[in-house]
Formats: C-alpha cells, structure tokens, sequence
C-alpha cells in the first residue's frame, strides 16, 4: 500500500522531491555557519563591540527564543492555509531572513551606544525570523517520510547539502568579503549575498513540499488540548535524551566555532588555513553523511551516535595537549574530527522523527511541530551557551581585537577549542546510554501508528 500524503499517493519514495527538501540544508546551513562561525569575530574586530556585549546578546535571544520557539511549533500544526501548514512560513519567511542576515552584518556607522542597541535589535529580529522559518523546516522529515529508512536517508541527504553551505560559508567567506571591498563593505555585501541564496533556498523547500503539505479545509479544526501538547514532551524519554545529547554536543561545536577564527589568527599566526581545513571538513562530513544510512543499517542509530561521540573526542584531546603542531598534521587531525563529529550531528535529526512518532504513539497526539520546535530551541540555546562561554571568557580575561595577546588569553583560546569540546562530548554519551529507541522499537511504533491510522 502507498504512502499517502494529502491527496496524493506514492508508492516508492520520492527522490526527486527528496531533494529539493535537501537543498533546504544549504540555506540552513549557510544561516547557522554565518553566525556561529563569525559573528562573535566581526563584531568584535569588525563592528568594534566587546566580547562581553557579544556574550550577552547570546543570552538575550536565547531567552526570548525559550518562548518563540515552542509558540512557532504549536502555530506551525494549527495553521490550515491553501498553501498548506508548512509551506507559508517558507515562502514569506525566507526573505525576511535574508534581509536580516544583511543588516546583521551591515556595519553601518554608528556611535558606540548604537552599535550595541543596533546589534541587539538586529539580532532579536533574525532570531525571530530563523525561527518562523527553521522551525516548521526541521518539522517536515516526518511529513515527507513515514519509515524510519527513509527518513534517514532524507535526512543524510538533506546533511550532504548542509555541508555544502558549511563549505561555502567556511571556505570563500574570507575571500569573498576582500573581493567585495574588504573591511565594513566587504561583509556588508557577502551578507546581501548569503541573505539571497537562502531565500531561494527555502523557495526551493516550499517547491518540494507541495505535493506533500496539503489541508483539506473542509475538515473542521481538532480541539487543541494543552495538557496533551504539553505531554508531547514531559512524557517523551527519548526526545528528552536526545535533546540531551544533541545539546551537550552543540555545546562543544559552537564554543568551537566561536573561537576557530581567534584560534587561528592569534594562536597559530595562520589565518590562511582556515579556507583549507574547512575543505577538508566540508569533504569528510559529505562522506560521513553518504555513509550513515549504510553504518545505521549495521549498528544501529543509537550505537552508532554513541561511538561518534567517543571518538570525536580523540583528536581534541590531542590538539588540546598540543595546540600548535605542524600544518600537516593540524590538518589532518582537524579532518579527522571532521570525518567522526558529523556522525552524531547528523544523526540527531534523523532520530528526531522517530520521537515524533514516539510522541504520538504515548499520548495520541500528533505534534511534529511541537516536538521539532522544542528541539530545535534547545539547539540554538545550547549554541548560544557555547558561543556565551566563548565571549564572555575571551572578555573577562582581557582579550582586545586586533592586538598581540597574552599568554592568558591564548590558552583560553585553547580550552574553549578543544577543551570545553571534549567535556560536552563526554557528557553526550551519559544521555545517549538512557536513549531507549532502537530501530525494532521503531518499526513497533510505526506499525502500531499505521494501525490506529487505518481504523
């Protein structure tokens, strides 16, 4: 029997669809990796606002995002439209993301008080808009694919893409913004550049979504019950220890993105080989995610979580022992973390569907929206914690833009890039030992929802 999807019924997956959901992943990617990669760095040695500043609008957005988030979750099930449930928030979302993505990183020239009340404004209104957007984005893996295959592999795909906007972003950033005039300019102008390509990739998601995001508006609206929402989360174990994992891990990546610049500029004196090792990452995490769907069929999606967990903290704990070593062998460690972190990464958002379904079959509810938007804001509160970490510890042990530093500050330099790394990977593996969704209770649980569906 097909899957059904609005009016439409496919009977083998749809690959070309497929895709045009992954090109998705450019869009999100390139976001994320804009901001978690350089924001801190232009604001500091660009825009000319302390790292403290920095570690406070982190705090600022995230709390607001602590309400956005879960509202947009709920919004995102409840919305009946012609265009569907989904697809608006793309479609009218997106270009109001990329104009925010401009201004983010326009630099205009402003006194130092309104610099501050600039970015945070700014700032505060991406976060909103990342929201609309990101939320119903992530949510729309269990509208695309019922079983859990599938949606692994729509998820993999869709992390190919991500690396691809990781690799555009990491890689031509820097030579774009000289290109485009360098200094205040050069970043204004590559920001106008990223905020068009995601637009039209989201575009490209609604494209996908069509046949799939349907409403028959004839059908009357079901009662919202709030203690049923609620539920969707305080009685999910296994969201609850994924989300723990995940957040721990993104606790590590982004305090590692918040100083790979500074790492680089001051404590290696070779800026250069930021283009090159972000090829080299770019190239692992492509293989890694081709890979996945294959090593999920073998280990499993929780062991196999796991054991890119432990190994990622390998060749941290050797750059952090040793942070300057020869560009060779920097190089080649940098690709290996590369090569085992996007496991875990990656995985994550393919086992966020099976808690979607998990969640449905507990309490009856049916709640993608709710539980990916709960997901995600951990995310992003947990991104921000790192970033947080990385400001606020650059700043209360004096670092200062564009100077030579001290010893002080190289090292902390180190620990948020290595050290801070290794404890939050740690960490995940004490939550993903709790994680009690293997791939036979999956197949149960979606067996089972099949049978209520039919019924």
């Amino acid at each position: 029997m097909g899957k059904q999807a609005g009016s439409k019924t496919f009977g083998r997956p749809d690959y070309f669809n497929f895709g045009k959901y992954a090109v998705g992943g450019i869009g999100y990617s390139m976001t994320n990796q804009f901001i978690m990669v350089y924001l801190t760095f232009f604001c500091t040695d660009i825009f000319g606002i302390s790292s403290l500043t920095v570690a406070g609008l982190m705090l600022v957005t995230k709390g607001i995002d602590a309400i956005t988030d879960p509202i947009m979750g709920f919004l995102a099930d409840q919305t009946r439209t012609k265009q569907g449930r989904y697809r608006p928030y793309l479609i009218y979302g997106a270009p109001v993301l990329g104009a925010l993505i401009y201004l983010l990183f326009s630099a205009p020239e402003l006194s130092s008080t309104m610099k501050v009340v600039f970015i945070y404004v700014v700032y505060i209104l991406y976060s909103l808009a990342f929201t609309v957007v990101g939320v119903p984005f992530t949510s729309l893996v269990p509208v695309l694919a019922k079983d859990s295959t599938e949606r692994t592999m729509v998820v993999s795909w869709k992390n190919v893409m991500i690396q691809v906007g990781r690799f555009f972003i990491t890689t031509f950033a820097l030579p774009l913004v000289e290109v485009f005039g360098g200094g205040a300019t050069g970043w204004g102008r590559f920001g106008a550049l990223v905020g068009v390509l995601i637009t039209l990739c989201f575009w490209c998601v609604a494209w996908g979504l069509k046949p799939y995001d349907t409403i028959n508006l004839k059908i009357e609206r079901p009662k919202v019950n709030l203690l049923k929402e609620t539920q969707l989360i305080t009685k999910n174990k296994p969201l609850l220890m994924l989300m723990s994992a995940f957040g721990t891990d993104m606790i590590a990546n982004s305090a590692l993105l918040a100083v790979n610049m500074y790492y680089f500029k001051y404590v290696l004196g070779r800026v250069d080989l930021v283009p090159i090792t972000s090829v080299a990452l770019t190239v692992t995490g492509v293989l890694s995610n081709l890979a996945i769907p294959f090593l999920t069929k073998k280990v499993g999606k929780k062991r196999l979580y796991w054991y890119g967990s432990l190994f990622s903290i390998v060749p941290l704990a050797v750059l952090f022992l040793k942070p300057v070593v020869p560009s060779a062998a920097l190089i080649v460690l940098i690709t290996l973390f590369g090569l085992i972190s996007t496991v875990p990464s990656a995985l994550a958002w393919a086992m966020l569907p099976d808690c979607v379904d998990y969640a449905e079959y507990v309490t009856g509810v049916k709640g993608n929206g709710v539980v990916s938007s709960t997901f995600s804001f951990m995310n992003k509160f947990c991104g921000a914690i790192g970033a947080f970490l990385a400001s606020y510890l650059l700043g209360i042990f004096g670092f200062a833009a564009n100077q030579e530093q001290t010893q002080t500050v190289l090292f902390i330099i180190v620990v948020l890039r290595f050290g801070i790394p290794i404890l939050g990977y740690t960490a995940s593996l004490l939550s993903m030992h709790f994680y009690e969704l293997t791939d036979e209770r999956n197949m149960e649980i979606r067996h089972a929802l099949d049978e209520r569906a039919e019924l």
